[in-house]
């Protein structure tokens, strides 16, 4: 790494950055997942002086700009006429909710729940609440009063009819965030696997990662962020909230890779960014496969809510099921199954669900097994769906056989599962 520069900045100067539009946000960054709770508590402990983590910045050259996010909502989106590009790295949470404290405004989080800025307040009484500061629809004349208020340049007109010692109050609010220092740490490199190695290791060493941020960190040339959460966005009858990771592993095992785990679902990412990248652009061959891909995921959902009965996300039994169903309408060329795959499909799903055949140990052996037989039964191939594992049933503790799984099915069916 060419080299690492740590100072602290007030929070202040984050501000202004912000309005020069430096910064910028790369596809391997997470969405803004803060809820309100979490908004405010990040004011009050910088209001009490209390460490709230690092900022990560990547002093990058223009010639990194395909690596932007495109929809941006919380911060100002970055002007491409600045020499360089200030990617956060780590930090954008924090950093969006710095400027939205002073901004204001409404914008939903990753689940699609509004935060309105504007409702963000400062507490005088401290007796009733914990935090200093909360979200409220109505303030309270004299006891709580507008973050934005605060923190505007026209304060001190807004606030001119509180009493001496409330202007007193505020002003200390004022100041506390304003030139509160947060560390910030520079990363000075033209290598991005230095700075994918920077970021993944400063949120294993506290701030937690999810799977498919990880995933994502190897391959943002692709763009497969942007791909995911617009396949995401199509889905109906509340699967969009599906986990991204579980669209990874449809493409992963429709590229071949039977094992679901993340390290082997990132080698497939690995080796499509590395070979799928032509040109500074997706090749046609990715597209391609991209959009199979996508059909396969639709159509799977599509089943599952129209011919099993699946009545929302919620309703699933375990969302790989999606992955490994769309396994099988690639392996049947995307076509609608037959009458004996309608019934084979539809052992398999009731199996699964009831006997929760994707969860705990041993359910990536399940998985395999049942992309093997997905497989042949996509291919036209004999063979019936066959259930031996050991249900979970603390009176009988026994297999359940072809006979206990049909009735089994039957009450399913009666009780409208």
């Amino acid at each position: 790494m060419d080299r690492i520069s740590v100072g602290k900045q007030t929070i202040k100067t984050l501000w202004k950055w912000c309005d020069e539009r430096l910064f910028a946000v790369p596809e391997i960054q997470r969405e803004f997942v803060w809820d309100k709770r979490r908004a405010s508590d990040l004011l009050d402990s910088i209001y009490r002086c209390l460490p709230i983590g690092s900022i990560l910045i990547w002093d990058a050259h223009g010639d990194h700009r395909h690596l932007l996010r495109q929809t941006q909502v919380l911060l100002p989106p970055h002007d491409p006429s600045n020499k360089n590009t200030f990617f956060l790295i780590d930090g954008q949470q924090r950093l969006s909710v710095l400027y939205r404290a002073r901004k204001g405004g409404e914008v939903l989080s990753s689940n699609g729940s509004p935060i309105n800025f504007d409702q963000l307040c400062f507490n005088f009484d401290t007796e009733n609440y914990e935090s200093r500061f909360l979200f409220t629809r109505r303030p309270i004349p004299n006891v709580q009063i507008p973050v934005t208020d605060i923190l505007s340049p026209e304060w001190a007109r807004r606030i001119n009819k509180l009493p001496h010692w409330k202007r007193s109050q505020i002003r200390k609010c004022r100041e506390a965030i304003a030139y509160y220092e947060v560390p910030v740490i520079s990363v000075h490199t033209h290598e991005l696997d230095e700075v994918r190695e920077a970021f993944l290791r400063i949120n294993s060493g506290g701030l937690r990662i999810s799977k498919a941020d990880r995933a994502f960190s190897r391959a943002s040339r692709l763009d497969l962020r942007r791909l995911i959460r617009e396949l995401r966005e199509s889905l109906p009858n509340g699967f969009e909230e599906i986990d991204p990771r579980i669209l990874q592993v449809s493409m992963a095992v429709i590229e071949g890779q039977r094992d679901t785990s993340s390290k082997a679902v990132e080698s497939i990412i690995a080796r499509l960014d590395k070979a799928e990248f032509e040109d500074g652009a997706a090749s046609s061959e990715f597209v391609r496969k991209w959009k199979r891909v996508s059909d396969c995921v639709k159509r799977s959902v599509d089943y599952l809510h129209f011919d099993l009965g699946v009545i929302n996300f919620s309703f699933l039994p375990s969302d790989l099921m999606i992955a490994v169903l769309a396994f099988f309408f690639h392996a049947n060329n995307r076509a609608q199954p037959n009458s004996r795959q309608r019934r084979e499909i539809k052992k398999w799903f009731w199996a699964t669900g009831i006997a929760r055949r994707y969860v705990g140990r041993g359910y990536y052996n399940n998985i395999r097994r049942d992309l093997a037989f997905f497989e042949r039964l996509g291919r036209r191939r004999p063979g019936r769906f066959e259930f031996k594992d050991r249900m979970a049933d603390r009176k009988l503790g026994s297999r359940l056989d072809n006979r206990q799984f049909s009735i089994a099915r039957k009450v399913a069916y009666r009780n409208g599962w």
